[in-house]
């Protein structure tokens, strides 16, 4: 049995939530292409090139966080 002080169990927990809070948040957020390639690491003109493939799918020129996550876990061979 593990035994946990009841002050690190909810500095733990706060911990969780917050990051699955900003987790939620940046998913939401939309980045223009400038922005969204600097996430990715790729320049403008390479993530526009993404965008003419259909790999990457942009609304109005601006990439959702959550388009970004995917699109960096579908390049690194991840499933979540």
């Amino acid at each position: 049995m593990i035994t946990i002080k009841q002050t690190e169990l909810k500095a733990m927990l706060f911990k969780a939530a917050k990051l699955g809070a900003d987790e939620a948040i940046n998913a939401l957020v939309s980045y223009n292409l400038k922005d969204a390639a600097m996430r990715i690491g790729i320049t403008p003109k390479t993530l526009s090139k993404r965008i003419f493939e259909q790999k990457i799918h942009s609304v109005d020129g601006r990439v959702a966080g959550a388009e970004i996550r995917r699109y960096l876990q579908e390049k690194n061979g991840l499933d979540n």
